[in-house]
């Protein structure tokens, strides 16, 4: 089967191996309906484009969101997630050069049915998930924001994570270093170290602050 979709701006690329594994502490979400963000993508310092995410209700304890890109390809997508950020449903329609590219996920325990399309090209497959998945697609930087909400930091921790990227159509594992606090854009932040992607990202009391490259051509910065 290829492999679909969107031309990636940020995408999950591993060049490594995980050694070891240490359980990761949580916290529930706590969202309120209407709140919003919006991250600005950066590429040798020239702005590019953004991902905007709105929490737009609930579905009893589900949180239902809203997102939208644009980065010279658009995405607009809708998610719903539990109080733990775990997925129950994922759909996209995006648009590539004028091609219609559309993704629907249903998630039940242990799996993922993805359903896809890319112009008269149609794509089906399930994916065998741990419990616990995170749902971190590509481009999708609000979703990495939810995911830090419910995550307790400390410096020196280190983390697996499992994820899904629906894009890519892969369930993965990310590994997570925990670095020193450091001031970044105005808040003190924790940096995380992700060695297998090559990013780092820093976090202010569960806000997500800033993505980067580890050589700095690519920069995403929560927008305030």
């Amino acid at each position: 089967m290829r492999k679909i979709l969107v031309l990636l701006v940020i995408s999950i690329v591993f060049s490594g191996c995980i050694s070891e594994e240490e359980e990761t502490k949580t916290k529930e979400l706590d969202l309120e309906i209407g709140e919003e963000y919006t991250y600005e993508f950066y590429s040798n310092g020239s702005y590019i484009g953004y991902n905007k995410y709105k929490v737009v209700g609930k579905e009893g304890e589900n949180y239902l969101i809203e997102s939208e890109v644009d980065l010279g390809f658009t995405i607009d997508a809708k998610y719903t997630i539990t109080k733990e950020c775990v997925p129950v449903h994922y759909e996209f329609v995006a648009y590539v050069n004028n091609e219609k590219q559309t993704v629907s996920c249903k998630f039940t325990e242990g799996n993922v049915h993805e359903a896809a399309t890319k112009g008269d090209q149609k794509f089906e497959k399930d994916i065998k998930l741990e419990e616990g998945t995170y749902l971190l697609d590509n481009n999708m930087i609000g979703q990495w924001a939810l995911m830090f909400k419910t995550i307790e930091l400390k410096t020196g921790d280190s983390y697996v994570i499992p994820m899904f990227a629906a894009q890519p159509m892969k369930a993965l594992k990310i590994e997570m270093k925990v670095g020193e606090i450091e001031k970044t854009e105005g808040h003190d932040c924790y940096k995380l170290d992700f060695p297998e992607m090559k990013y780092f990202m820093y976090i202010s009391e569960g806000k997500l602050i800033k993505m980067e490259t580890k050589d700095k051509t690519l920069v995403i910065i929560l927008k305030e």
